[in-house]
């Protein structure tokens, strides 16, 4: 009976080794193409954000709603993009982080709070710009600029409440002689963490991607009906369903796809003669964990694009600094009838 019982004990001490140990991923090409994902984003992003800001802050104002929807992504995406450095460099150091486990959690925090709070942010835009689109006379009093500065603070209070198990979930670790920043967590807490990441896939994810998805189809019923004679207005309006549906099906949903999938094959298909999947898995989440972050150098092109008049003044902006590099005088009558013209030329726009 004891050496029965011995044997049994024996098994389940291997078994447990063979589950603990899983499969080997192959992980080497992470430390090239991420960095070098991440390093473009950066620049791009770095610059287009910038750029963005500094016109909505001087050369945008009075804002409109959809511009204090734009406002918010191009803050949510800067300040992802500021984050970026410490991935870069934790990459590049064969993913051996030596920042701090603090780091490590804000890191992947705020990682999600931009993924999650772009998606709402794009949300708010196409639910504005549908309504503006297809309700024009009934939605004139919910469009004010009021109601688009509340429905902000209330995305940013739900990303950052919703994202905060994130803190916990998230850490550092030992492995292989370095110091890990896990981009989930760790095997202990694999199974909740899957059930919140499911929950934030379904909330953060499907639904604002469902709400999007209707209000595009009313708005391309509307643009194709001859109902709708606003040549500005129909042409932003077909750059927003072009951009955001593109930065959704390159970005978002490969991102969620894989990663729940990835953590499902942790999770439950660790036999040997799973490993060649999981391997694939792996590899084509890494490749959407970089998919994942361009939306921070795409939606520049958004506002440029989609905006309420930010293509005239970023114009108007860069001619007036020529003109004071170029030191050439400008008198004051020309100026006040430039300005005479573009604010009769903003009145259509804000009629949103």
């Amino acid at each position: 009976m004891t050496t029965g019982l011995n044997l049994t004990s024996l098994l389940n001490v291997t078994e447990l080794h063979n589950q603990s140990r899983g499969c080997s991923l192959t992980k080497s090409f992470q430390f090239y193409y991420l960095p070098t994902v991440y390093i473009m984003v950066f620049l791009t992003g770095l610059v287009g954000n910038s750029l963005a800001i500094w016109m909505f802050v001087c050369h945008m104002r009075p804002w409109s709603s959809i511009s204090v929807y734009m406002f918010n992504l191009a803050l949510a995406d800067f300040c992802y993009v500021l984050s970026l450095p410490f991935l870069i460099f934790y990459y590049f150091n064969k993913t051996d982080w030596i920042f701090g486990d603090v780091m490590c959690r804000l890191q992947r925090f705020i990682f999600h709070v931009n993924l999650y709070g772009s998606i709402l942010f794009l949300t708010c835009i196409s639910v504005h710009r549908y309504s503006g689109v297809v309700h024009p006379l009934k939605s004139l009093g919910r469009l004010k600029k009021k109601n688009a500065v509340i429905n902000s603070a209330l995305v940013w209070v739900v990303v950052i409440v919703g994202i905060s198990p994130i803190l916990y979930y998230s850490r550092t670790g030992p492995k292989r002689n370095a110091t890990t920043c896990y981009d989930t967590t760790t095997e202990d807490e694999l199974p909740g963490y899957f059930i919140y990441s499911m929950c934030m896939t379904v909330f953060g994810f499907c639904i604002p991607f469902l709400i999007i998805l209707g209000c595009y189809g009313m708005i391309a019923k509307a643009l194709i009906s001859n109902d709708m004679n606003n040549a500005p207005l129909r042409r932003k309006s077909i750059h927003l369903v072009i951009i955001v549906l593109a930065v959704f099906a390159i970005s978002y949903l490969p991102f969620h796809v894989m990663k729940n999938l990835n953590m499902r094959a942790r999770l439950y298909f660790q036999s040997p003669d799973m490993c060649d999947f999981n391997n694939r898995v792996y590899a084509t989440y890494q490749v959407t964990r970089g998919l994942a972050s361009l939306n921070s150098c795409v939606d520049p092109i958004l506002y440029f694009l989609a905006g309420d008049t930010f293509r005239r003044k970023l114009s108007r902006a860069t001619k007036k600094n020529s003109r004071k590099g170029d030191g050439q005088p400008h008198s004051k009558s020309e100026e006040t009838a430039l300005n005479s013209l573009a604010e009769h030329g903003e009145n259509g726009d804000r009629r949103l």
